[in-house]
């Protein structure tokens, strides 16, 4: 492919002043130049939850499965993303051990 939907990785020096050597490979390119800004950064969810760190497990799982219409592996999806963007640990711990178990249960075929 070519045009602006694949380029030749340019080298560059990153803030910490580490060169980076131009690739050889294309890769996607990816806009703009520099770092994202701070509040393009958040994941967007396409599908509001409702799900809540202060609910005890089986409700959490529930609620979330309900809001992705009984779809196993987006729900999966949707907490593993969850878990890898938010701050808190709490929320970390609880969004990825739900995410764990809806990727089990679609690995089993439920």
């Amino acid at each position: 492919m070519t045009g602006k939907l694949r380029v030749h990785r340019k080298g560059y020096k990153t803030k910490r002043g580490t060169r980076v050597k131009p690739a050889n490979f294309m890769v996607k390119d990816r806009g703009k130049k520099g770092r994202t800004p701070k509040g393009k950064q958040w994941y967007n969810p396409q599908v509001h939850m409702g799900w809540s760190k202060e609910d005890d497990a089986e409700t959490r799982r529930r609620v979330a499965l309900n809001a992705h219409d009984g779809d196993v592996l987006s729900t999966a999806r949707a907490l593993d993303a969850l878990a890898k963007v938010t701050t808190d640990r709490e929320t970390k711990r609880l969004a990825r051990a739900d995410a764990t178990y809806f990727f089990a249960l679609n690995r089993k075929g439920g």
